[in-house]
């Protein structure tokens, strides 16, 4: 048995999909690749795969992974074409990468995520008051917000989750949020438009949000997860 890691990006029509649409999208895919995949046991079998954090509908994503069991070997690059011949719209092959199978799942380990969030119409937006918000969110020690479920209201710290926000051009108006993940959770992406850009999503234009890049936590250093091998 071997333990294989793909890379995909989530684009185009795939970006409507909720988590569990993509789930089954990546099912069909792999059953399409003809890939000797490993099933689980039991009267309801399913195909054994791991995925990362899931991305919102909507939000593009220039890197997802999944993790593929599969029961017999053969030529990386053979599987590689496989996939990316076989990939659905709006979903693209990017690599592929054996790991081993002792590897930590994806979503157990720690991660920096990068965002950017692009706005094609800025008139509403003041670029210099998005700027003061930034630099006052990221001077704050903590910031308590008020988190509900369906079963209960928590108070929550989403500071310590922001390593940096900037703007990185005005014209698109554009800005890079890196933000960090452990099993304790993360920023969301209003929380973000919020307190961090100081908006209000329910006046202001909706940015397009693109996931560039993830790094895991290997051995105390945060590194591709490509390059667990």
């Amino acid at each position: 048995m071997i333990k294989m890691r793909v890379r995909y990006s989530k684009e185009e029509e795939a970006c409507l999909l909720s988590h569990h649409e993509v789930q089954a999208a990546l099912v069909r895919w792999l059953r399409r690749s003809n890939l000797p995949l490993v099933y689980s046991e039991g009267f309801n079998q399913r195909v054994r795969i791991e995925t990362g954090i899931p991305t919102g509908v909507g939000m593009v994503s220039l890197q997802e992974y999944v993790d593929v069991l599969l029961d017999a070997w053969s030529p990386l690059a053979d599987r590689a074409n496989a996939l990316e011949r076989t990939a659905p719209p709006g979903l693209r092959f990017l690599a592929a990468v054996d790991i081993p199978l002792t590897a930590p799942s994806l979503m157990g380990q720690p991660m920096i995520l990068r965002y950017e969030y692009t706005w094609e119409h800025r008139a509403d937006i003041d670029a210099e008051q998005m700027k003061a918000h930034m630099t006052s969110f990221l001077a704050l020690p903590m910031l308590m917000v008020e988190r509900e479920n369906s079963k209960s209201r928590a108070p929550k710290d989403i500071r310590k989750y922001v390593l940096t926000a900037q703007i990185s051009t005005r014209t698109p108006l554009r800005t890079h949020v890196g933000v960090f993940f452990d099993q304790s959770g993360t920023i969301r992406m209003d929380e973000v438009i919020k307190y961090i850009f100081g908006l209000d999503a329910k006046v202001a234009p909706m940015p397009i949000i693109t996931r560039q890049s993830v790094l895991l936590n290997m051995s105390d250093a945060f590194v591709d997860p490509m390059d667990v091998a």
